[in-house]
């Protein structure tokens, strides 16, 4: 075995453990965002919170829960500006939860 075959065989080795110790710190992270409750703030029936959703932005999502309507603002924090982006029924969604177990739409078995 010569210099080269010696060195091409270190750098393949050294190859799959960095990619071992890569492999074994993404086990400890998520790839996706997650919200994380301590970022949230509830006052009565309103819950805020703000996630980031790209970069140099964040998103303000505020959920009232007696009005069962889900405000999403989106935060360009470069030009100081909150614009409201979606307003979202959630009645029309999951249902009128006033009524007691949710949607109308049950089958009896």
């Amino acid at each position: 075995m010569d210099r080269t075959q010696l060195a091409c065989y270190g750098l393949l080795a050294s190859a799959f453990v960095l990619g071992a110790l890569l492999l074994v710190q993404l086990q400890h992270r998520s790839l996706t965002q997650e919200a994380n409750a301590a970022m949230a703030m509830t006052s009565g029936s309103v819950t805020a919170m703000t996630a980031r959703t790209r970069t140099n932005e964040e998103s303000l999502f505020i959920l009232e829960s007696s009005a069962q309507r889900l405000l999403i603002y989106r935060t360009d924090i470069s030009r100081n500006q909150l614009r409201l982006m979606q307003n979202i029924n959630l009645a029309n969604i999951f249902g009128d939860i006033s009524r007691g177990s949710g949607s109308s739409r049950r089958t009896s078995r």
